[in-house]
């Protein structure tokens, strides 16, 4: 018997009606992919990928898919070392076992990111996308099949689209930086998941409360290169231009909108500090724009309208992408959140329509975080959805969803109760409940006391996110990544599939088991030979190392949980912080800052173990981490445990200081600043990656 499913799409105001049997929505279940596929008729066999394949272009298409297959041939070398070959074809299907053939065919559905996956064992793998990002998203999927299949796919005939238009994530680098490098490991993880929002936060500041009660002390940073602002970027870390105008290229060819938020006019200390004259006077916090004083307003305006024009215009626009969000969030007064007055509500509602207009006058679509509930005025400064404007709806309090749907505004649900990562703050959520987003979440559920219709016209879909509020907490990018990965698989798949089959246990069981995506491994996942090639190049003979050598390991970052042990000989003579392994993203040193202790630093924050390695001596150094705690063996006997403390003293204090380390394993040594010495018995052992929480 057949059921007839209606899915109403409401940002591209169209409707498909699908026929499904429940047979072919059933067998989607036997793919293991995330996020599950729509649909899935099982042929039976198993198909094996061999290891020379043709990629073919239809002709029609050969133009816009040459980027995608040269994408594919270079993944599938790195994750499977399959070679691959690409030409083009008049054929519309594939013809051998060792084909893959991509093509597009608008006749698939209405939805540009749907795709059909036809995979044959005498006939190979067609390929057939709405668009070009319906193409790629079967791409995603086919490296998937292959990885977690071990090369018995399923062969059968896949149909594929997203409930949801918009499926994202938002990362707060304004209260805490992360690397350039890790922001374009994100894109990628993201794509292989087919979220297809990065939302990056470029500004914020820190609470006073952890820097003694004082704004002039409290921690705030820009993080972007600004010529119009010479010294506005943060010197701790920030993007240059070229950087972040090459991120959203990268977004591009992943299917992934890198969206830019500059936050005002509150959480704009980065602003203020760097012009005084911004700054709003009592009774807001030092963090707000002044945008209450009349005399100051016009310079107000024309002090942002210059910083964007600087991004968004120009010959080579550094905002390169269709989407500027503009913040406009909690604008309060200082420790009188609720109280609210006239004058106040009507100056950030028109604050509020000037830069939705601004935006949408300057050829991008205006996003903001939704703050109108909770400020309002009498008679109602009507805020207008100009540009398509599109909405966060992040709490019940600030956001009337229902309302601002009902105004003609977009919205992302972004429910702070369910979607919010504070790392290690003690408030809102550490881990977020896979379990229960798995089982009971849709992005219809906008808060805890709304839930609108399935497919609400308007809803585009939801974002979650990683705030940073604890700014010097001690956590690494590497620490917030072990905290987002499950969130990410997660609502990767309750965007794309809002009621998918699997139980949730077998979903766990292959989130526990899939990787971070082709070209990346911030996870720090690894097969037991990977890790045993890893650690032949320090073996049973002593490698000797002379303060300008360097042995290249292979390796990246070892994950949680880790266990990793060698034999070390130091010679007289170590220089402080001589390398002893390093990383892009960590290091462990002898003398460690001018002590003769073994430490470790990463993200700008310097650790010591209680430990001087005896010089012309071998000892025996294991090392066991996890993302509470990092604990020091030597010769067999525990010497000390680093775990999270009350910190008390120095700026900022008053939280639980995080003392955490994933083990470098990029290099042992170094050509400018190596440990003299030997080293040998390298041993490297971990168990599972990123379970669910």
């Amino acid at each position: 018997m057949k059921r007839l499913i209606t899915i109403l799409k409401a940002n591209c105001f169209w409707i498909v009606i699908l026929s499904i049997t429940p047979q072919l929505f059933s067998q989607a279940t036997l793919l293991q992919v995330i996020p599950e596929v729509q649909q899935f008729e099982f042929k039976n066999k198993n198909y094996k990928l061999p290891k020379i394949v043709k990629i073919k272009i239809n002709t029609e298409t050969n133009d816009s898919l040459v980027n995608i297959a040269t994408q594919l041939k270079e993944e599938m070398f790195n994750m499977f070392q399959i070679e691959a070959h690409i030409s083009t074809t008049s054929a519309r299907h594939a013809t051998a076992s060792n084909e893959i053939l991509l093509s597009y065919n608008n006749g698939v559905s209405k939805n540009k990111e749907a795709y059909t996956l036809d995979i044959d064992t005498n006939n190979g793998i067609t390929i057939e996308g709405a668009s070009k990002i319906g193409v790629l998203w079967a791409t995603r999927t086919l490296l998937q099949l292959r990885k977690n299949h071990k090369n018995e796919i399923p062969s059968g005939f896949i149909t594929d689209y997203p409930d949801y238009p918009n499926r994202g994530f938002m990362l707060d680098v304004g209260r805490k930086f992360f690397s350039i490098d890790y922001l374009r490991n994100y894109v990628k993880i993201l794509s292989y998941y087919k979220l297809n929002e990065f939302h990056v936060h470029l500004n914020d500041n820190a609470f006073k409360t952890y820097y003694d009660n004082d704004w002039s002390k409290t921690y705030a940073a820009f993080r972007l290169e600004s010529d119009t602002y010479p010294g506005l970027a943060a010197e701790d870390g920030h993007y240059t231009k070229e950087e972040f105008r090459d991120l959203q290229c990268l977004g591009m060819q992943y299917g992934v909108n890198v969206i830019p938020e500059i936050d005002i006019p509150a959480h704009s200390l980065a602003f203020t500090r760097y012009n005084p004259e911004l700054k709003a006077s009592a009774p807001y916090a030092d963090d707000h724009l002044d945008i209450l004083n009349d005399e100051k307003l016009p310079m107000i305006y024309n002090f942002f309208d210059k910083l964007f024009d600087e991004y968004i215009k120009g010959d080579n626009p550094v905002f390169i992408g269709p989407d500027v969000h503009i913040g406009t969030d909690e604008y309060i007064k200082e420790g009188k959140g609720r109280d609210v007055d006239n004058a106040q509500a009507k100056r950030f509602r028109e604050f509020t329509n000037h830069y939705l207009k601004y935006i949408a006058n300057s050829g991008k679509t205006p996003r903001l975080w939704g703050g109108l509930e909770w400020l309002k005025d009498t008679p109602l400064t009507h805020v207008k959805p100009v540009g398509n404007a599109i909405m966060n709806a992040w709490s019940k309090d600030w956001v009337n969803a229902e309302k601002m749907l009902d105004d003609d505004f977009k919205i992302i649900s972004t429910p702070d109760s369910w979607l919010y990562i504070v790392p290690a703050a003690g408030y809102y959520r550490d881990f977020l409940d896979i379990e229960w987003l798995y089982t009971n979440y849709r992005p219809e559920k906008v808060n805890t006391s709304l839930t609108l219709p399935d497919f609400q016209p308007g809803l585009l879909g939801s974002t979650f996110a990683v705030w940073n509020d604890v700014s010097g907490n001690g956590i690494s990018q590497l620490d917030v990544h072990y905290r987002t990965m499950p969130a990410l698989k997660v609502l990767g798949t309750k965007n794309w599939k809002g009621a998918p089959s699997k139980s949730y246990e077998a979903y766990k069981q292959l989130a526990n088991a899939d990787s971070d995506g082709p070209k990346t491994n911030l996870t720090g996942n690894f097969t037991n030979q990977e890790l045993d090639d890893i650690a032949s190049k320090i073996g049973q003979k002593p490698v000797r190392f002379d303060g300008k050598k360097e042995v290249n390991l292979g390796g990246t970052n070892l994950g949680y949980t880790y266990d990793v042990s060698f034999d070390v000989n130091p010679k007289k003579g170590n220089k402080q912080n001589a390398l002893l392994f390093q990383s892009n993203y960590g290091i462990i040193t002898l003398n460690t800052d001018g002590t003769g202790k073994l430490g470790f630093s990463r993200d700008g924050y310097t650790y010591t173990f209680n430990f001087i390695p005896q010089e012309k001596s071998w000892q025996n150094v294991r090392i066991v981490g996890d993302y509470k705690s990092v604990t020091l063996y030597v010769d067999g006997s525990e010497k000390e445990q680093l775990t999270a403390y009350k910190k008390t003293e120095g700026l900022p204090n008053g939280f639980n200081f995080q003392q955490t380390l994933t083990f470098p394993l990029e290099k042992v040594g170094d050509r400018e600043n190596g440990f003299k010495g030997a080293m040998k018995n390298l041993q490297l052992s971990t168990t599972n990656f990123q379970k669910m929480k």
